[in-house]
């Protein structure tokens, strides 16, 4: 599920206002860095699930 949301994403940012594919400039994980690292933040959805999913934990074990 993750990789074919991450695909999808990326066709997003990678093909033209026509539909045709343009050339990738940059690495995809690249763009999935942090800003002050060079990227543009865009987080990657594996590492957001496994985030979210400890908060969720994290709040279960608080008893929240």
């Amino acid at each position: 599920v993750h990789s074919s949301f991450d695909k999808e994403l990326a066709r997003f940012f990678w093909q033209a206002g026509d539909g045709r594919p343009k050339y990738h400039m940059v690495k995809w994980a690249d763009i999935c860095l942090p800003k002050d690292r060079g990227g543009l933040g865009i987080p990657a959805s594996r590492r957001m699930n496994v985030a979210l999913m400890l908060c969720w934990v994290w709040r279960i074990l608080q008893g929240d």
